[in-house]
This record gives structure tokens, sequence and C-alpha cells, in this order.
């Protein structure tokens, strides 16, 4: 409607110039202008070429003042964007996060690596949308070691080293060792008499398995000056001179006695390599 008043307006002013150049007002009309007959009534009137310009002006005056006031007037009906929506929609609904969920728990930086960030108890969603859960470790308890292993008591009358697949593990000096659970084959030795056997024994958890090793017999001859008796662990031999006497390999004490002169002791060691010698003579003090 403000268009087509200032058009009106516009084409007024256009019939007052035409009258003033009609009785020679317009100092800068011209000749033809003004000598521009007056148009009857009824008839078109015919814009001169000053007021199609002015007309001109005014409308795209009226374009330049209309374009942003249409950009406004959309900027202001535009709805809200979609961002602000699709943002409101993934907030989760109030109460649906417990309050102590949003506590922070510190994890302890490993001594290698930098530190580790704090997680929250809030569980992340996967693309999938299921909830992702950390794994946590089963407790082991301790292993009591007396039910992995058990022990072994060996009783021999020399100290023999033992053997486990080829490596020693222990010696019989020692009251008891341990080894592990299950049946075991074990070797003892002992390389001054010449000795060594296999024997299998059965380990269980917790307990002691006993284990008596009898030593084989040796030879030994036995002679004394002028003559004695001769006794081992409390057993008379007989009197010398003995040959081929048999008595258990190892260190032995054997006495020897005369009725006028005395009492003598000595030891011989007897092996399974050779006859073991000894020859003691009593008048020598």
């Amino acid at each position: 409607m403000d268009f087509l008043r200032r058009v009106r307006l516009s084409r007024s002013d256009a019939d007052v110039n035409v009258a003033a150049e009609a009785s020679g007002l317009d100092a800068f009309g011209t000749e033809d202008t003004m000598a521009a007959p007056a148009p009857a009534p009824g008839e078109p009137v015919v814009l001169p070429q000053q007021a199609s310009i002015a007309i001109a002006v005014l409308a795209a005056l009226v374009l330049i003042e209309a374009v942003p006031a249409a950009l406004w007037i959309r900027a202001r009906l535009r709805p809200p964007a979609v961002a602000e929506s699709v943002a409101a929609a993934a907030l989760p609904a109030t109460g649906t996060i417990p309050l102590a969920s949003c506590e922070s728990t510190p994890v302890p930086s490993s001594a290698a690596g930098p530190a580790a960030a704090p997680t929250s108890g809030v569980a992340a969603r996967g693309t999938s949308g299921a909830r992702r859960t950390d794994a946590v470790a089963p407790v082991v308890p301790p292993v009591d070691k007396s039910m992995l292993a058990g022990s072994v008591a060996v009783t021999a009358p020399l100290p023999l080293q033992v053997l486990l697949r080829g490596r020693v593990v222990a010696t019989t000096e020692a009251e008891s060792f341990m080894l592990p659970v299950g049946t075991h084959e074990l070797e003892f030795f002992n390389e001054s008499v010449g000795y060594r056997v296999r024997r299998t024994v059965t380990v269980q958890a917790g307990k002691t398995a006993p284990l008596r090793l009898e030593m084989p017999m040796g030879t030994v001859n036995i002679n004394a000056m002028p003559w004695a008796e001769v006794w081992l662990d409390g057993k008379d031999l007989g009197e010398t001179p003995l040959g081929n006497v048999q008595i258990p390999i190892g260190s032995r004490e054997l006495v020897f006695r005369h009725p006028d002169l005395g009492e003598r002791r000595a030891t011989v060691l007897v092996t399974l390599k050779e006859p073991a010698r000894i020859s003691v003579d009593l008048r020598k003090k």
C-alpha cells in the first residue's frame, strides 16, 4: 500500500510539473516542453523522461528496504535449530542416573605408564546400545604350599646323595626333605663306597613318607698282633686272623680285645669296589 501511495504521489507531482512546464515556470525546460499542449480530459497521461527516472529510483529504494525486512521476518519465524532439539532429546530423563554413580573413582596409576584417568560409575554404551562393564578378575585364595608337597625321611647307615632325574635334590644327612606330590623314582648315591641304588617313593600332600635303606655287604680281611678277638656292633666276629668277612659297607668301627694286652679300637671303610684290609698291633701303645 505504501508503494502504491508513493506511485500516486509521484504521478501527482508529475502532473504539477507538466502544468508548470506548460505555463513556463520550469526554468530548465526546453522549448518543446514549454510548447507541449495540456492533455484532454480522459486521455492517458504520458510522463516525461525525468518522472520515469524518479519512479524507477523510488522502486529501487523500496526493494532495497524490503529485502532486509524480509530476511529479518524470516529469521524470527524460523523454527528452533535441529541440533538443539537433538541435544535436548539425547539428555537422560531426570532421576535415571543414580546420585552415587556420578561420583568418580580414582584409578591407581601403573608404575611403568602414565596416570590413568578417573572412571565414572555410569557404564558407557556402545554402538549396539548394550551396556558395557569392566571385567573383574575373580579373587583367588592363597595356595597352601603344604597341599602341593610332602616330605621324605630316609634312614641309612652312611651319608647318601639323593638324585631326582639326575639332579641332586637332598642328602640323607638331613632329617627329611621336601618333594612335590606324586610318585618319584629317587637315586641314592655314595661315590666313596661305590654304592648306587634306585627306590620309588610316593609323596602325599602334607605327609612324610619314610624310607629305609639297607646297605649291602662288603668284604674285609682282619688281622692283629699277636692275636685278638674282633667285635663289630656288639657281635663277636671271631679271633684273628679273619679273611673275607662280610660286613655292611660303610665306615665301621672294630673292637680288638686281648686278655693281656687289653682292648684297641680301629675304623675300616668297607666298600663294594674291592675287599678292605685292616691290621692292628696290640703290642704297641
